[in-house]
């Protein structure tokens, strides 16, 4: 066995206020780069909606409200959000329901439809200020933990991921939840708990991986406070003296002793109300508070052995090998483990409540989804792997490189909105 080397790099205990506080920081630097790259896409959908063939699901061309720039934007799971804007949640047994989709996202459509012309309007901007709010949020946690030339590299490598086009306008929730994310991480990192707390309350009446969130939140505190009374008494780093899985396991142990975790963390409890929550509605109004999860199974989702084996993933390579969806499902599958193989260089640079964070966020949909898909599209909730891979791309100092990946990043972000626009179900 290969020695276990997990000493966080980075800090792993309080950030500096001075680099981290919201009003610290060229905000507009981050803002600028999400503005500049949405422009190019906005572009790009429009015309590729307007002079590529659609899929036939999409081929009348139709106005919901706000013109075709809009239109462009309100694909797949768009509909399900305006019908639960539009006449709230529905359950119909044996067919696939909106309850399916958790509240919170619709619930912000919710609230600023009023000042647009239409449902689908009122969820393009959700989507594009959540999207914004991201990029500043993530940039600025990024240049608390580095150097600003590495923090911009990470915050690119965000904007150009082949699946951030859920960034910029799709009605889909990711945005959103990215937005509540790091607004719950960058408050908790504050001392700011009550505050975190509601922020993961919002975060895991989101989608399911939201529960990731509320432990991670209390996970770090924990941490830093043990590390903290570590350095106070000066002893010796979490895992220094044994070095392999021993080391491994005392490094652990150091970093989540109970005696970091006291009453003082309770407001962080909170964040676990919005999941409660939704429970308890699906249990007062359908008198089933996993209704959510039974109707996920409609979708060939849900726990069980030909889920967890991924048995629908390989019936498909095998029966259609050279297809662009078995591509497509080979894409994801290879995002959302490679995202799980980084938890280590995770935890070595921004401490182990993080590499947690990411592989709770990221394992459930490896683990829940029968075939990989949407995999890739997850990945935009687990921050912390764009910021290791920016950092790893900046420390090379290799520019050639550097631009490599940008590059090809950014071609398969077009060619992916691209097909968005056409109608294509990628993910």
């Amino acid at each position: 066995m290969t020695e276990v080397d997990v000493e966080v790099e980075g800090p792993a205990a309080r950030p500096d206020p001075a680099t981290d506080s919201p009003g610290a920081g060229p905000w507009w630097k981050p803002a600028a780069i999400f503005l500049g790259i949405g422009s190019v896409l906005w572009v790009t959908v429009y015309l590729a909606g307007r002079y590529l063939p659609r899929e036939y699901l999409y081929s009348r061309r139709y106005d919901p409200g706000g013109g075709p720039l809009v239109e462009r934007w309100v694909r797949w799971d768009a509909g399900w959000y305006r019908e639960i804007v539009r006449h709230g949640y529905r359950y119909y047994p044996g067919v696939q329901s909106s309850v399916a989709y958790f509240p919170a996202y619709p619930l912000a459509i919710a609230a600023v439809a009023w000042a647009f012309p239409s449902i689908a309007a009122a969820g393009v901007f959700v989507t594009v200020a959540s999207g914004l709010g991201s990029a500043v949020l993530f940039y600025r946690w990024c240049a608390a933990r580095m150097a600003p030339a590495h923090a911009t590299t990470a915050l690119v490598v965000l904007l150009v991921f082949p699946f951030s086009w859920y960034l910029y306008g799709a009605v889909y929730a990711d945005a959103f939840f990215l937005l509540v994310v790091l607004t719950a991480f960058v408050l908790v990192e504050r001392d700011h708990l009550w505050l975190a707390g509601l922020a993961g309350f919002v975060a895991t009446a989101s989608r399911p991986t939201g529960v990731a969130v509320a432990i991670g939140l209390v996970l770090v505190v924990v941490e830093r406070r043990n590390l903290a009374s570590a350095a106070a008494t000066g002893t010796s780093p979490p895992g220094a003296e044994r070095r392999g899985l021993a080391g491994f396991g005392d490094q652990l142990r150091s970093r989540f002793n109970p005696r970091g975790f006291s009453w003082s963390v309770g407001p962080l409890l909170v964040a676990f109300g919005g999941l409660a929550a939704w429970y308890g509605y699906l249990w007062y109004r359908f008198d089933d508070p996993l209704l959510f999860v039974h109707i996920e199974s409609l979708w060939g989702q849900g726990a069980g052995v030909r889920t967890w084996f991924k048995f629908e993933f390989f019936h498909q390579m095998h029966l259609v090998p050279h297809s662009l969806f078995s591509a497509g499902l080979i894409l994801h599958a290879l995002v959302g483990i490679g995202a799980l193989l980084l938890v280590p260089r995770i935890a070595r640079r921004f401490g182990w409540a993080y590499a947690v964070y990411v592989l709770i966020v990221m394992g459930i949909p490896v683990l829940g989804t029968k075939d990989f898909m949407s995999c890739a599209r997850y990945l935009l909730a687990a921050f912390p792997v764009f910021a290791v891979a920016g950092d790893w791309l900046a420390e090379r100092n290799s520019p050639a490189v550097r631009n490599a990946w940008v590059g090809v990043s950014s071609v398969l972000l077009i060619g992916f909105a691209t097909l968005w626009a056409m109608g294509k179900y990628l993910s």
